[in-house]
């Protein structure tokens, strides 16, 4: 059917105008369009319920529904597309601006589904796009279950004053980083004591700079400032936790003499304030 080809090339056009989407999760998003049993459907529309849980609308006359799962058509393309319109919605702002600010990432990705195969025939009704536009839509969720590195993935669920709640992709925040770990796509991980990460989207521990020698801080740091002197009488390397020099160091009985004040600046410093 040519009109899903154009459909289909137009998103993968759309996707190739964004920048930073390609990464292992959008290919991940692929595979599991093609794989299965498949983590989120295939949903067809012969369905009861999605796989949010949404009532399925019947359609306004009985058609045959089998045309639509024959192996002429190559519908996981479509799923593929959803992933693209997800990765894309979370990271472009391009689209950001062509939808309502409060949809979620999730939405987006569905609504551009439902946009991209509408259609009007005679019947009312057309099986072939109706598979596509759902193809589309598990693909949307298969992306929201493999979250993109550097960000988490609030997941969907049924609610009951509209389709779902949730379903948004968001940057971790500073001080936190996220790998390719699809057990774990809700969360980001702290950055460890001892280091920090000003900055978004961290994708994994390397991603946390360390503090410079002796000194430290605690974890989830978001900034250098964060990292504070050692104690007197204690040291560090770069990224590790302040130790006494010598068991005589950090003495609680051992404090400077009024002779050795100006070792009070000296790093690292023998003894205790």
């Amino acid at each position: 059917m040519p009109s899903l080809l154009l459909r289909y090339l137009g998103g993968l056009l759309l996707f190739n105008t964004a920048t930073g989407t390609a990464n292992v999760s959008f290919q991940q998003c692929h595979d599991d369009c093609r794989e299965l049993p498949r983590i989120v459907g295939p949903t067809r529309p012969s369905d009861e319920m999605d796989a949010l849980g949404n009532p399925i609308p019947r359609p306004t006359r009985s058609y045959p529904y089998h045309v639509a799962s024959t192996e002429k058509y190559d519908f996981p393309r479509f799923c593929e597309l959803g992933c693209t319109y997800f990765f894309i919605s979370s990271g472009a702002s391009m689209l950001r601006s062509l939808w309502q600010s409060d949809k979620s990432t999730l939405q987006i990705c569905m609504d551009q589904c439902d946009d991209n195969f509408r259609y009007n025939v005679t019947v009312g009704y057309n099986d072939v796009l109706e598979t596509a536009r759902y193809e589309c839509r598990d693909g949307c969720q298969i992306g929201l279950l493999r979250c993109q590195p550097g960000y988490y993935c609030v997941q969907a669920s049924p609610s009951e004053t509209k389709s779902h709640s949730g379903g948004d992709m968001l940057p971790c925040p500073a001080g936190t980083f996220r790998g390719v770990a699809y057990d774990q796509v809700q969360d980001c991980v702290p950055c460890p004591p001892n280091h920090f990460r000003e900055d978004v989207k961290g994708k994994s521990l390397s991603s946390c700079s360390k503090c410079p020698a002796n000194t430290s801080s605690r974890q989830r740091s978001i900034s250098i400032k964060d990292c504070l002197r050692c104690p007197a009488g204690t040291m560090s390397s770069a990224g590790t936790s302040c130790k006494c020099i010598t068991p005589q160091a950090c003495d609680a009985n051992q404090l400077p003499f009024p002779a050795d004040a100006e070792k009070k600046d000296s790093v690292p410093y023998i003894g205790r304030w």
